[in-house]
């Protein structure tokens, strides 16, 4: 950290999650001036925390003292419209994302970021392996897990693969990825950013600072909406090598031809000489994605709460061969739903409504004809679900909505949808 240096000697930070807590342990120690403002109370660990790295705070909400700072660091889903950051703009204090600030430190070999409506973990992890398994030592952090903040040190000179938000990059100035990846484009988000067009804005902002020598992957839907200065990949007519993807959905399949597309624009020796296919294989199974659960009496219980989204759960439902069960619902993200509707008539027997979205999906499904019931906890939903399925269903978790009404993420919710699998399994 010794090498560190920033402008900047007083540094406020919205938000004391994942995010928040890294930006601490990793700006502490440079001997910054820091201040923690949090729109919720603190617990008590969390003030042992920050008096252990001596960072003053305010809790319950934030207030002018944010704007003694000379830069502001709001942690990803901290709304771009709070009343504190409006008046950080119009005095002109800095506002960075955390992947804005760790772009400004680090030194890596090349980076490689990666974002999308869907689909974007799994491309991180998969050209993460495709770097691991051709022995270039990559660090993969980001949306995916560790924030950047926390791998400053160990990137340098190694390649650097971030998974990138739409939080994350609506923050972002001089945000320069060597590649750029794109995967697709839904409504989502809609909650935070309010309208399409500024979830939109805040994406194209990968590729805003990239220039002629940089490369950008892309699908033709977004080229044709695009004035990329970098030059453009075709991630859809990837030639993945021989016996690569055999079998895979359609989806995985994509995600795929992303990564061979990313890895080889960065390291170009690679289309030659492809690391071996079951190197990979553990990085297409990403936790909570389709991720098969159990059985009880021939009915398969699948979780896809990693599913925060309509298109996310179209996808999954395309995977599935049978008729399902659906459990539906969370906090839902505006609009966006009415893709569902052919898949649900096509595939979906009956729909079990979890969350506080239930009234609003009861009203859809209502239009649409397709049976549904409400239900409260995870044991009632698959319950339920259960109890509804017949010889040749599948119950699957696949919420199309975020998780924040009941649960800390989509890993919460997903593990709390497992346990209660093990409870009704053991009745």
């Amino acid at each position: 950290m010794a090498g560190w240096t920033l402008p900047f000697r007083k540094v406020a930070i919205l938000g004391l999650g994942t995010t928040g807590r890294a930006l601490v342990s990793s700006l502490a120690p440079l001997g910054l001036s820091l201040f923690l403002s949090e729109a919720r109370r603190l617990s008590e660990e969390e003030r042992a925390f920050l008096r252990r790295y001596g960072v003053a705070w305010e809790e319950g909400g934030h207030s002018a003292r944010v704007l003694a700072a000379e830069l502001i660091v709001p942690s990803p889903g901290v709304p771009p419209h709070l009343p504190i950051l409006e008046e950080a703009r119009r005095r002109g204090i800095p506002v960075w994302s955390e992947i804005e600030l760790s772009f400004r430190l680090a030194t890596p070999r090349i980076l490689i970021a990666i974002t999308g409506t869907n689909g974007k973990s799994t491309t991180c992890e998969l050209v993460g392996a495709i770097l691991e398994a051709a022995g270039l030592a990559p660090v993969v952090a980001g949306n995916i897990g560790r924030p950047a903040i926390a791998t400053v040190e160990e990137v340098s000179g190694r390649p650097w693969v971030l998974e990138v938000s739409s939080y994350q990059l609506e923050w972002t100035e001089a945000f320069r990825p060597q590649v750029a990846v794109w995967l697709n484009f839904a409504p989502d988000h809609l909650d935070h950013h309010r309208t399409l067009a500024a979830y939109f804005a805040a994406k194209a902002r990968i590729l805003a600072r990239q220039a002629p020598e940089d490369v950008v992957v892309l699908p033709p839907e977004l080229r044709a909406r695009l004035s990329p200065r970098a030059r453009v990949v075709d991630y859809t007519k990837a030639h993945l090598p021989s016996g690569w993807g055999e079998g895979l959905p359609e989806h995985l399949l994509l995600d795929l031809q992303a990564a061979f597309a990313a890895a080889t624009a960065a390291f170009p020796t690679l289309a030659s000489s492809p690391p071996p296919y079951s190197q990979l294989t553990k990085a297409l199974r990403q936790p909570h994605r389709l991720e098969r659960v159990g059985e009880l009496r021939g009915i398969p219980f699948i979780d896809d709460s990693k599913a925060t989204n309509a298109h996310a759960t179209c996808a999954a439902l395309r995977a599935l061969p049978g008729p399902v069960v659906l459990i539906l619902g969370g906090r839902h993200k505006g609009a966006g739903y009415e893709v569902l509707r052919p898949l649900l008539s096509e595939k979906v027997r009956y729909c079990i409504l979890v969350g506080e979205s239930q009234d609003f999906f009861s009203r859809l499904l209502s239009r649409w004809g397709i049976p549904h019931e409400p239900a409260t906890t995870p044991l009632d939903a698959l319950r339920r679900a259960y109890a509804r399925a017949r010889p040749g269903d599948v119950v699957l978790l696949s919420p199309a909505c975020a998780s924040f009404d009941q649960f800390k993420n989509f890993a919460h919710r997903g593990r709390a949808f497992q346990e209660a699998f093990g409870q009704l399994s053991r009745r």
